[in-house]
């Protein structure tokens, strides 16, 4: 099978992760180039290869639309469940007009625009396989709207990831079709895709690597704060091939905490416990299981997001039927990053905790009490209650299936769903890890003699960001 001349962003082979003791130079994000695809810069455009393939799959389409033999689902059937019943395939304008109409239904907040441009920039390079069967100037018309300034709002509900991303997409490519279909198949082949939740995956991939990065921060400061040695991120950890995520996380540790030593406002808090508590002395294994999940999160996310996704291809030997829009990866992507979501978040809010407590934390006051009523108590409430939020939205995908459609669809991986879910425990995620690094920052602060910086102080903290974090220390 010929392949698009459209090129994808580049993105890293191999390992997704550069591993190296520098912490500047870690966490890359190897998705990065297609996270900033979604916005304006690197606009797209066919090459002659790529319409002469999408004007060739145009031309095997209407030879194959007289073939009552041979039907196509859509024209000569209607869809889903009610494939059965048969359609006169001469009738495709007013068939795709009310396969738009019924689609756009969505409801909620909108998809960000970069997700929705993405997912536009996606979905013209499948088109440009030459499968799909896409009149030409539809064609066109998709690379000149992916790439506009104006794009039009897409609900971010409604769609599961059975079908497709149909209601969606139908939202996203309602532009092209204000003057009525061009072609046969326009509608059902632009929105019968998994280009949308590509897209969405995409965000949150690049979303949760940069949260990654500032939950090591966080670590590094909280185990220098209370005391827990670098003995826990040490050698120890790299004994037998399957634990080197584990090493590779401890190395990261370990270089942040020498960084932050070198800081005239920081000094390590003496040893009291043989064994720091497991949320510290176990950082190690917790990152490292989540950079692994995250590595092979994005291996999915890239095969979706390049794969054909349509039913049915416009072949040489007539029309195949299947599900290419399947897009059971990016339902595993999800959970991928739901685990990761759940086990930062968990471990942090114990990390708060310990740091809370006198009697853990080496002797720091209670709640971080730098002065009279001027400490984290409810911070440390906070972090609680939003970890509870992320609890409750930790359906498994696998739980989200059932049967729908009188069976037609009867397993359903629910992609969109769930990436819906990831969406809403990344902001938990993201203010669990402000509230950590804001309360570490101010432990391992406390340990020296000096005031403690107007940015941590708890009159502050509605302004505090963790970008704040280098220049406070």
């Amino acid at each position: 099978m010929s392949t698009s001349s459209l090129s994808y962003p580049a993105v890293a082979n191999g390992s997704a992760v550069t591993y190296e003791t520098n912490f500047n130079s870690v966490l890359t994000f190897p998705l990065h180039a297609w996270y900033e695809w979604g916005y304006l810069h690197n606009p797209i455009t066919a090459s002659d290869i790529d319409l002469s393939r999408v004007k060739h799959s145009y031309a095997l389409l209407q030879e194959q639309l007289g073939d009552d033999g041979n039907p196509i689902y859509g024209l000569h059937t209607s869809y889903g469940e009610n494939e059965r019943n048969r359609l006169d395939p001469n009738q495709w304008k007013e068939t795709q007009v009310n396969l738009l109409e019924y689609l756009r239904v969505g409801v909620g907040a909108p998809l960000p625009k970069s997700v929705v441009r993405r997912a536009l920039k996606l979905q013209a390079l499948k088109t440009a396989h030459g499968l799909s069967g896409i009149h030409p100037s539809t064609y066109q018309a998709l690379l000149k709207l992916a790439n506009s300034e104006t794009l039009p709002r897409v609900p971010r509900k409604g769609s599961l990831g059975a079908s497709g991303d149909l209601i969606s997409m139908a939202h996203a490519i309602s532009p092209l079709f204000e003057q009525g279909p061009r072609g046969p198949r326009d509608v059902i082949g632009l929105v019968n895709t998994n280009a949308m939740m590509a897209s969405w995956a995409i965000e949150h991939d690049y979303q949760l690597r940069k949260l990654l990065r500032d939950c090591f921060k966080s670590v590094a400061l909280t185990s220098m704060a209370i005391g827990a040695g670098d003995e826990h991120f040490s050698e120890g950890l790299s004994y037998g091939e399957v634990h080197g995520s584990y090493a590779r996380a401890g190395q990261l540790l370990t270089q942040l905490r020498r960084d932050y030593l070198r800081s005239s406002r920081v000094i390590e808090g003496e040893k009291s416990l043989l064994q720091a508590r497991y949320s510290v002395r176990c950082a190690p294994q917790i990152l490292g299981h989540c950079l692994d999940l995250l590595d092979y999160s994005e291996a999915k996310i890239r095969s979706e997001a390049t794969a054909v996704a349509d039913n049915p291809l416009i072949l040489e030997s007539g029309p195949w039927h299947g599900g290419l829009f399947y897009a059971i990866g990016l339902a595993a992507s999800a959970e991928f990053m739901q685990e990761i979501i759940h086990r930062l978040a968990e471990m942090l809010d114990r990390q708060i905790l310990i740091l809370m407590d006198h009697r853990l934390n080496g002797g720091l006051p209670d709640n971080l009490n730098a002065e009279s009523f001027n400490h984290c108590k409810g911070i440390h409430q906070l972090s609680s209650a939003l970890f509870q939020e992320i609890k409750a939205r930790s359906t498994p995908v696998r739980q989200m299936s059932f049967s729908c459609e009188g069976n037609n669809q009867d397993l359903v991986p629910c992609g969109m769903t769930a990436l819906n879910n990831v969406s809403d425990q990344l902001d938990s995620l993201r203010e669990i890890i402000r509230a950590a690094t804001f309360c570490s920052a101010r432990a391992a602060i406390m340990r020296t003699s000096g005031d403690l910086p107007e940015a941590l102080k708890l009159v502050n903290w509605p302004q505090y960001t963790t970008s704040q974090l280098e220049s406070i220390l």
